[in-house]
């Protein structure tokens, strides 16, 4: 067991490589370190994802709406769980380390305010106030929203996906590759891939309740909406997981994700009332 899993700090350098060659230009990851030991174990990692999988199609498909964030939270819990005993991960590659809260803080919370100023004009503008038609907020009370905006999703969708896709993934990956060139690049980029593919059930529900989606011919509404939430979470993967990398927090793309589903939903039920 090798320095960094003992300690959970940063590892000595290996002799592999330098520690920072994680194939990307310094500023995708200044922080990495190569991991000491590799893990090529492909079982547990395979777990991860069949976990997920799974998760995704019951979190959807089966459990009432009750239990949606105690099962989110219970799955990235016990999914942290695997990355330490299995993974052979530490806190730190997990975006856990308590000595980084602070910068997370400060990362993610201009990130945030970024973005709720962004979407504030968007809904202003009359050219682009009609993408933020959505029956799912016309629906809502102001309790309703104010419960939506400041539980559901941080609690049920953000704070477990980033644990997930920022946290687990990413370490149980590099740990994969931590033999390899390019070693965090590619694990960045397969967790942002199985981010994308994250979204493929939820952009159904996307599909039926976007006026400008339902409005499209030939029933390419839903074709469209799963075509463009995959890509466009897997974009949007790699910005949180580089902010993640930045701060070296979950802290930081927690923030910035509350902030764009929050403002999103917000802005919805503000142009729809």
């Amino acid at each position: 067991m090798g320095h960094d899993a003992i300690t959970g700090g940063d590892p000595p350098p290996t002799g592999l490589a330098a520690p920072h060659d994680h194939g990307g230009p310094l500023w995708w990851d200044p922080l990495s370190h190569r991991p000491a030991h590799a893990n090529p174990e492909t079982g547990p990692l395979l777990g991860v994802v069949g976990v997920l999988v799974g998760s995704n199609v019951i979190a959807n498909e089966v459990l009432p709406s009750w239990a949606y964030i105690p099962w989110n939270i219970g799955v990235a819990g016990a999914l942290v769980w695997v990355a330490r005993r299995w993974g052979r991960t530490t806190p730190r590659e997990l975006g856990l380390a308590p000595d980084r809260i602070r910068s997370g803080l400060l990362w993610g919370g201009l990130a945030a305010l970024a973005v709720v100023g962004t979407t504030a004009v968007g809904a202003l503008l009359p050219v682009t106030r009609e993408l933020f038609q959505d029956d799912r907020a016309a629906g809502l009370s102001l309790g309703g929203l104010a419960t939506y905006a400041l539980v559901e999703i941080p609690f049920g969708t953000v704070l477990a996906e980033e644990t997930m896709f920022r946290g687990v993934l990413p370490a149980m990956f590099r740990r994969r590759f931590a033999h390899r060139r390019n070693w965090a690049v590619r694990g960045d980029l397969a967790a942002a891939t199985l981010f994308g593919l994250w979204h493929v059930l939820p952009s159904l529900d996307l599909a039926a309740s976007n006026t400008a989606l339902k409005d499209l011919p030939f029933g390419l509404g839903v074709p469209v909406a799963i075509a463009g939430s995959v890509a466009a979470t897997a974009v949007a993967g790699l910005g949180f997981t580089w902010l993640r990398n930045r701060s070296g927090s979950l802290v930081a793309p927690v923030l910035l994700h509350w902030a764009i589903n929050g403002s999103g939903i917000v802005a919805a039920w503000i142009v729809q009332h």
